[in-house]
């Protein structure tokens, strides 16, 4: 009950006693003060006593009382004490000032707002006995139809009143419930919202990564400390434009980057920009970051704002840069003593006699051995050259095929293989013969290591509006989904490759995947129609089209189907 409401404490009882009681007090001093004036001998009235005496004695008892160890019921007996006390100083006073019966909608109203309605029976016979007590004490009964429509008016309306402000304190005690629960569930709201924002907050700051997030205006609105730590580095602040800096290189680590083509300019203006990677600070201290950033909208499709991830990745290109100059260095520090062992091969098979079977054998043993060292090391030498160049000329595709077919089949024949080419025809095409032939040795050597003794590699050909499609099959075991992904990856060797022990340092395909992008195609890994692994090279000719692994390449061999890169 917002007004009367009796709380469980001393200054909860002081309030209740301050908005009910003490404005009815109020009221009966006034009352008397202007009976002092009119009518001083009506003072002296036993009835005019007894009311001061019951107003003097409720008014103690509701300040003085405790009763907030009670229950808040019992205060409807002040309030019953108080029309009393009206009943009497009206029975004396109503002629002298009929004014006198609206101290009564002090308690009544006190009763009406402050408690249940079944103490509406006492306000009810509060008013009846306030407009019945006169004339108990004339000894008089109402006589005419306005004495006793004078004895039920009073207590009617005051019914009347009383419903309806009962119905007004119902109603608003509802509208403060439903006030107080909005109110805490608000607090409670609030309270998860700081307690996510402190998680979000920490969640951010904890990661390696730098995160921005830029609204709709371009303003900043959130940004970890990482992303400032970059920024400072790159010699820019992050809320203030332009949002770039001058200590900012490309992934060369030596052209300079423009302001215009950094990260955050590019991304506030709409670009998507995906695994962008610069160089920022001073020299001595560089660091590179791999940055993405892209569009952030609400479920309408409205901009809701722009989000920029920057990783710090120096590490890892520290890393890759000391094993490409590792890789260059041992495959050159390996190489020329390896030249000297095969001119000196070269020399002592010009000296051994033809009927030497022995010495014979022994040194073609060692020749071959030496090939496979030279193929080990040129393997490391194409996995240290971080540029592929290529050199397009029309060639004869067929022919092409045909020569790294020729180049790989004495390895074929020593396991009891074949390979098989199909689909030849007269095509010419653009592009280097010496690379893309280096990448089809790779695939054809890697599909007859991995195919079963006395098996058949296949290579087949197709030249239509779609592009140049070569594709490589083999009844090997195949390769699980994560191979699949990893497979292009330098160095990367299968768990079938490691467990039979497959010559090779893993380095051949990544060599096919850097020749065929650099002519602008791509390679796809699948499963044959055997169940082994099928090798797909798409070079573009008349235009770039994915649909080329949709066409299956059929042949007496069976059917071969690329379905991932």
């Amino acid at each position: 009950m917002p007004l009367f409401e009796l709380r469980r404490s001393r200054l909860g009882r002081i309030r209740v006693f301050t908005r009910a009681q003490l404005p009815f007090v109020v009221g009966t001093f006034v009352v008397i003060v202007a009976l002092a004036f009119g009518a001083p001998e009506s003072l002296s009235s036993p009835f005019m006593c007894a009311a001061v005496v019951i107003v003097i004695l409720a008014s103690m008892a509701g300040a003085l009382l405790p009763w907030e160890r009670f229950s808040p019921s019992w205060l409807v007996t002040l309030a019953v004490t108080d029309i009393v006390a009206v009943a009497l100083v009206r029975t004396e006073a109503v002629w002298l000032l009929p004014g006198v019966s609206m101290l009564a909608i002090f308690p009544i109203l006190w009763i009406a707002y402050g408690f249940p309605p079944i103490a509406f029976t006492a306000a009810v016979g509060g008013a009846a006995l306030m407009t019945s007590l006169p004339f108990f004490v004339r000894g008089s009964w109402p006589v005419t139809p306005l004495e006793w429509a004078n004895v039920f008016t009073l207590p009617g309306l005051i019914l009347a009143v009383a419903v309806v402000v009962n119905i007004a304190a119902q109603h608003l005690r509802r509208s403060g419930r439903r006030l107080r629960a909005s109110h805490e569930e608000r607090e409670r709201a609030l309270a998860r919202a700081r307690d996510n924002e402190l998680v979000l907050r920490t969640v951010l700051d904890t990661v390696r990564s730098g995160v921005a997030l830029y609204d709709d205006a371009g303003r900043l609105m959130l940004a970890n400390r990482t992303a400032e730590d970059l920024s400072r580095a790159m010699g820019f602040s992050l809320s203030e434009a332009p949002y770039a800096g001058d200590a900012v290189l490309a992934a060369d680590r030596t052209t300079p980057v423009p302001h215009h083509q950094q990260l955050i300019p590019r991304a506030l203006r709409g670009d998507k920009v995906s695994d962008a990677v610069e160089w920022v600070g001073p020299p001595a201290a560089q660091r590179a970051i791999l940055a993405d950033a892209d569009r952030v909208r609400r479920a309408d499709g409205t901009l809701l704002g722009t989000l920029v991830v920057a990783h710090d990745v120096t590490e890892m290109a520290d890393a890759a840069q000391l094993r490409h100059d590792f890789l260059r260095t041992v495959s050159h520090e390996l190489r020329t003593p390896l030249t000297s062992v095969t001119g000196y091969l070269d020399l002592l098979t010009d000296h051994v006699r033809p009927d030497d079977a022995a010495a014979t054998r022994y040194l073609s043993l060692v020749e071959r051995n030496v090939l496979v060292l030279t193929d080990r090391i040129n393997e490391l030498l194409a996995a240290a050259s971080t540029d592929t160049e290529v050199s397009p000329r029309p060639v004869t595709l067929s022919d092409l095929i045909a020569s790294a077919v020729r180049a790989v089949s004495p390895r074929a024949e020593r396991r009891g293989s074949s390979i098989q080419q199909i689909g030849a025809t007269h095509d010419r095409v653009v592009l280097d013969p010496v690379r893309i032939r280096q990448s089809l040795e790779e695939l054809l050597i890697n599909a007859v290591k991995f195919s079963p003794p006395s098996s058949a590699v296949v290579i087949g050909q197709r030249v239509d509006e779609s592009g140049v499609h070569i594709v490589v099959s083999d009844n090997g075991p195949g390769l699980t989904s994560i191979e699949r992904t990893r497979v292009f990856d330098p160095f990367y060797r299968t768990p079938y490759a490691r467990e039979n022990a497959i010559q090779g340092f893993g380095i051949g395909l990544s060599v096919v995947r850097n020749a065929v992008v650099a002519h602008g195609g791509r390679v796809r890994v699948g499963a044959s129609a055997s169940g082994g692994t099928a090798m797909a090279i798409v070079l573009p000719g008349a235009a770039h089209d994915d649909r080329a692994l949709d066409h299956p390449v059929s042949s007496a061999g069976g059917t071969f189907v690329t379905t991932e890169e």
